[in-house]
């Protein structure tokens, strides 16, 4: 698991001043860009260099509490699942601050796309498959 902090900018916001629920996705994005670092698999230093894109599947979020500008936000990113030509992130979005309150969850879940076609990271990239299979391991 990876934490990623950010704090709700006004321009995330609706006219309400609550965030706008497609946000919610671009910090899913950015948190996965930061564990895909933190587990040597820099997007833009390692897998695109390669050819390797983690096009999204499928996405989904479930709100529970509203975020309004300046709030404090952590959100909880992990693997929790991958087989050789897909991989699925889950994501909780907690107020960073003493009540740690869950205020959204989601999952994200991705194809591996090797130079515009679906691949197999197993047998293209086994070096890259061994590091998400260690990372996955971990979280298990």
């Amino acid at each position: 698991m990876l934490i990623w902090r950010t704090q709700v900018r006004w321009a995330e916001c609706d006219v309400a001043g609550i965030i706008y629920h497609a946000h919610l996705f671009d910090w899913f994005s950015e948190s996965r860009i930061q564990w895909l670092m933190a587990h040597d698999l820099d997007y833009y230093k390692i897998l695109r260099p390669r050819g390797i894109e983690l096009l999204v599947r499928h996405a989904e979020a479930q709100f529970f509490h509203a975020m309004h500008p300046g709030d404090l936000v952590a959100v909880d990113v992990e693997l929790t699942g991958l087989s050789p030509t897909r991989a699925r992130f889950t994501y909780r979005v907690l107020r960073d601050d003493i009540t740690q309150q869950e205020t959204s969850r989601g999952m994200t879940e991705h194809i591996f796309v090797q130079q515009g076609h679906a691949s197999r990271v197993d047998r293209h990239n086994p070096d890259l498959f061994a590091r998400f299979q260690a990372a996955y391991s971990q979280s298990q």
